[in-house]
């Protein structure tokens, strides 16, 4: 792992963020047509396909069968997409999309403790910790009001939401333990096993949807293109340049993201109380990120006149 970020790593941060933030909003429309768990296996089986076909185009290959690579992706495919997928689908019934990615904004403080004791060079500094910290007063300001209130509706679909959070710190670490695979293959075999899951689980659960409008078709169609297919390649590559922690605090800018996008295409009106808990999330994110640079390198004597 490099000593600083490259630009490489803030583009494909930058297309994670556009492609998760955006997907709350598209969550919001499917879910209001498709069952929760049912709108995450559709979207798991799109981001299959997806992802094959960018594989076919790279002229790349799974793993064998029994390679030790499968079973770490078994794991991810669960708690990384599988189960958190349905838990936010879940939330999305109850919570404004908005309001939805920023209890997912709590995923950078689980992730924080579980690489701080699991991945080496990621442990917390007092920078990084007090960056955490300021995070969690922001989420604690979101979601203290609504909890007061007893189990309502509304407070059980945050705490789904920050349930799958957590399980996402739980993807993000064991992805950074599993065997060095490419990031599309990584991505085919976590989305192939989360398919599986999810599909069980709907057999199970709940009726077979009845074809939806174009609006939620689009809306799940691109779920598993974007943030379920392409994105996954992205966090994969991220995942094993920069380690977990850098990539669950960049989700912290996708709530911003996503309060743009439901207020301009959904007519979303977050209170004042989200966008004070955002600012504090963001300001979070700068203090957590911006590491403090080292003494300038001795300038070398110029051959020019």
């Amino acid at each position: 792992m490099t000593s600083r970020p490259q630009p490489i790593d803030w583009l494909v941060m930058a297309f994670l963020v556009i492609a998760w933030g955006s997907a709350f909003a598209a969550l919001k429309v499917a879910v209001e047509y498709i069952s929760p768990v049912w709108n995450a296996a559709l979207r798991l089986w799109i981001a299959v396909a997806t992802l094959g076909l960018v594989l076919a185009i790279q002229r790349q290959k799974l793993p064998p069968p029994g390679d030790p690579a499968w079973r770490f992706y078994a794991v991810v495919g669960l708690v990384g997409m599988a189960a958190p997928f349905v838990l936010f689908a879940y939330a999305a019934q109850s919570l404004p999309s908005a309001v939805n990615a920023m209890c997912n904004g709590a995923s950078p403080i689980f992730t924080a403790a579980l690489a701080h004791v699991f991945v080496a060079g990621d442990r917390l500094t007092l920078q990084r910790s007090a960056g955490v910290g300021l995070g969690f007063v922001g989420l604690a300001v979101l979601l203290a009001p609504k909890l007061m209130g007893g189990l309502t509706m509304e407070a059980m679909a945050m705490m789904a939401a920050l349930g799958a959070a957590a399980l996402y710190a739980v993807a993000n670490v064991v992805t950074k333990h599993a065997p060095a695979v490419a990031a599309t293959a990584g991505a085919l075999m976590m989305s192939l096993w989360g398919a599986a899951y999810a599909t069980a689980a709907a057999v199970f659960t709940a009726p077979l949807p009845a074809w939806p409008p174009l609006p939620a078709l689009v809306a799940v169609i691109a779920q598993g293109v974007f943030p379920a297919g392409l994105a996954t390649i992205g966090w994969v590559f991220l995942i094993q340049r920069r380690g977990p922690l850098f990539v669950s605090l960049s989700i912290y800018l996708a709530p911003l993201w996503a309060t743009a996008v439901g207020v301009t295409f959904l007519g979303e009106r977050p209170s004042w109380m989200a966008f004070a808990a955002l600012g504090l999330i963001l300001a979070g994110v700068a203090l957590a990120t911006l590491e403090r640079r080292g003494p300038m390198p001795p300038r070398r004597p110029s051959t020019q006149p």
